[in-house]
Parts: structure tokens; C-alpha cells; sequence
């Protein structure tokens, strides 16, 4: 009898496996090409991980998590751990998937990261984007750990530090990260992006960040914002006492840092109008490209609660085409 070459054994081989693993559950397709993947995961997981698409090729890591919740981006002495926690929304066979990272608002002082996401986590499926929503610390005076100047951009600088060098657990590409953040959040975003030193601080750049969208804020020039607005930053930015020009973004452009380019949007009184503009104009001048977004007929909340939303025609088909824009590069 001719031998039976080693290939010949292979089907047999796969039958073999199949059948004692078939008492654990587990499932086998018949491909042979050692390919192994998840079912969709919840976006109410929490803390757990699962093995997601592997091709082999170095292209993906062979371990992915699923979604989690409060997950540790840094530890600070004093401080709640939720204040310094992220949020991850991936989906099954996520692999070099451009990652989106938000920064929520309210006023330096309330919100959280797992507020009014659900149109967003539904976006970011839809398009295949890991989504990452983000903590930091707050500025609650007479409470420990309140935070200070600069303690809200550090924070945000370590969480991105955190998810570029963790991004591909969850099928993220550390190589494409967009950071984008409403109110407050986009004060915050717009330090990030145009001051290096908050990056620096945890090893990384601008020049990380694939592009940034601050959406929707007078702290781009806090010299010419609204008195109600200048005792907001004063009470969570005081104790620097340049405050008011070392974190206005607009002030602080300039060309070759490698700021990403953006996205902002343009709104409410004609003196925010003029703000809002003038920062996407600066960068223009400085050579880095900005897109502008009408959102005139829109509330300060609406920015932020359309993004995703059905039916939705001002803000997020604008954002959606420069994300893509961004990832494509």
C-alpha cells in the first residue's frame, strides 16, 4: 500500500480534536486554518476577556479582551479610582480597528464617562471603531482630592498614554487614535493636542494623536470668553496663575509640534462664534488642516447628544467623514 502523505492525516487530525472537545463545548467549523473567534460581546461586560480573531500573521494579538468597564488608566493617592477609569467598547474580531477616545464635559466640575453614550458606543460599532470613554478628575473645592491645574489635563494625557500602549488588547491600532471631547472635555482636548508638554510627561506626543475634535467650547481663548465662563476656569485653572493664556488653545498653535488636525464646531453667540472660528483659523494658518462644523442651530447639549443619534444631519455625518478621513491616512 502507498503511504499516506502527512497532509492526508490533516482532515482526519481536525475530526479527532473535534471529538474530544466536543465535551467542553467547544465548536469547531471544519476551516483547519487555526483561526479562532468570539461572539459579539455585551456592552454591559465588565472585566472580562475572551479570545478574539487571530490571523497569525502579527497583524492582531492572539489574546483580545472584550468591553470593560472602570478599567485603572492611573492610580492617584486621595483619589476615587473611577476618577482616573476608562470605559472600552469593542466587538468581536476587532483587529488594527481605529480607536475613538472621549472626553466628556460639565464644567471641570460633574459628569461622567458612561453618560449619554449609548448613540455613540451604536456609531462606533457601526463603523468599526474601538470606543474609548474616559474619567478624570474633578474640581470640587473643600472635597480631598479636588482637582487643580493640572490635574484634568494630566489625566487625560495619561488615559491617552494608557490606550495607546493597551489599544491592541481590545484590537485597537495604537497608530490611529482620535480624541474628541465636548464642553469642558474639548478645553481639555485642545491642551492636549496643541501642548506637547502634558504628552511628554507620560512618553507620547501630539504627533500621536491621528487627529482631534474639541467640540464646542470659549476656553480656545479665554482672554476674550464670557465672565461666567472666566469664573469657571478660574475656580478649577487658578492656582496657575497664567491660566488664562497658558490654556487657551489658540495662543498656544504653532507649526511643526505635530499637532493632528480637527475638527470644532461653530455656535451660539455671535462672541462664541468668533472664539470657536478664530482657533480653526489659527491652525490653518499654522499649516494644519480644520474642519468646521455648522452647528448653529444647535443647544451646547445638542452637540454632544446628536452625535450618533438617528435621524442626526449636523453633526455626525460631518464627523463621521473626517474620522474617516483621519483613519484613511
Amino acid at each position: 500500500m502507498r503511504g499516506v502523505h502527512p497532509r492526508g492525516r490533516r482532515p482526519l487530525l481536525v475530526l479527532l480534536v473535534c471529538a474530544l472537545l466536543a465535551a467542553s463545548t467547544a465548536a469547531c467549523d471544519g476551516s483547519g486554518d487555526g483561526e479562532r473567534t468570539t461572539a459579539v460581546p455585551s456592552t454591559n461586560t465588565t472585566n472580562t476577556t475572551s479570545t478574539a480573531t487571530s490571523t497569525g500573521d502579527g497583524g492582531c494579538r492572539s489574546r483580545n479582551r472584550t468591553s470593560e468597564r472602570d478599567v485603572a488608566y492611573r492610580e492617584v493617592a486621595g483619589v476615587d479610582a473611577n476618577l482616573t477609569s476608562l470605559d472600552v467598547y469593542t466587538f468581536a474580531g476587532a483587529c488594527n480597528a481605529p480607536v475613538v477616545v472621549w472626553v466628556h464635559g460639565g464644567g471641570y466640575r460633574t459628569g461622567d464617562k458612561a453618560n449619554g453614550m449609548r448613540d455613540k458606543v451604536r456609531l462606533a460599532r457601526e463603523h468599526g471603531w474601538v470606543l474609548v470613554s474616559l474619567d478624570y478628575r474633578l474640581t470640587r473645592p473643600g472635597e480631598p482630592g479636588s482637582a487643580r491645574f493640572p490635574d484634568h489635563f494630566d489625566d487625560v494625557a495619561a488615559a491617552l498614554a494608557w490606550v495607546h500602549d493597551h489599544a491592541g488588547e481590545y484590537g485597537g491600532d495604537p497608530s490611529q487614535i482620535a480624541l474628541l471631547g465636548h464642553s469642558a472635555g474639548a478645553d481639555i482636548v485642545a491642551n492636549v493636542a496643541v501642548n506637547p508638554r502634558y504628552l511628554e510627561a507620560h512618553g507620547r506626543a501630539p504627533a500621536d494623536i491621528a487627529c482631534a475634535g474639541p467640540l464646542d467650547t470659549e476656553g480656545f481663548d479665554k482672554t476674550r470668553s464670557s465672565p461666567a465662563q472666566q469664573r469657571m476656569w478660574e475656580t478649577a485653572l487658578g492656582d496657575n496663575p497664567r491660566y488664562v493664556t497658558e490654556t487657551s488653545a489658540t495662543l498656544l498653535v504653532e507649526p511643526g509640534i505635530g499637532i493632528p488636525p480637527m475638527i470644532g464646531v461653530v455656535r451660539g453667540t455671535p462672541e462664541r462664534q468668533q472664539i470657536e472660528r478664530r482657533f480653526l483659523e489659527t491652525l490653518r494658518d499654522a499649516g494644519i488642516e480644520a474642519t468646521e462644523i455648522d452647528a448653529r442651530a444647535l443647544s451646547h447639549r445638542e452637540v454632544n447628544t446628536r452625535i450618533g443619534a438617528p435621524g442626526d444631519d449636523v453633526m455626525t455625518p460631518p464627523l463621521v467623514a473626517f474620522l474617516d478621513s483621519c483613519f484613511e491616512r
